[in-house]
């Protein structure tokens, strides 16, 4: 029976091919949860995947499959070496609204009272720290 090479040599070459697209799979996923993380513009995401995946292929040995190191010196790289050819975009990849949450709706800042119940808390506020017993009285 003579020994063929060839199925063995196209199974590794097959393997190699799906270790790759695994390779580049995670990569990217990695690279859209540190760009999520981090507040990267989602119209950059693909294109910061793209760069993650380079350098991670140049530098496998930094590379944890099962870890995500969230660490925003890829973004700023990336985004000094191709920043310039983003004209819509100013100030850099990042996302970031100054607003408070809390001020577009009612998540953890106090939510608004009327006139009456400030001035009526005030008053009830007074008689507490003066001393007085507490009487709730009809205005």
């Amino acid at each position: 029976m003579i020994d063929n090479p060839e199925p063995d040599k196209v199974m590794a070459e097959k393997d190699q091919i799906y270790l790759q697209r695994n390779f580049e799979d995670l990569c990217k996923t990695h690279a859209i949860d540190i760009a999520k993380h981090y507040n990267v513009y989602p119209e950059l995401h693909d294109d910061f995947a793209e760069y993650y995946h380079d350098c991670m292929s140049q530098n496998m040995h930094l590379f944890e499959p099962d870890c995500v190191h969230l660490d925003n010196s890829y973004i700023d790289d990336w985004w000094d070496e191709v920043g310039d050819f983003y004209d819509d975009i100013t100030g850099g990849p990042y996302d970031i609204d100054p607003t408070p949450q809390y001020l577009y709706d009612d998540t953890g800042g106090e939510p608004p009272i009327s006139p009456q119940e400030r001035d009526h808390n005030s008053l009830d506020s007074k008689r507490e720290s003066h001393g007085h017993r507490y009487y709730s009285t009809n205005w």
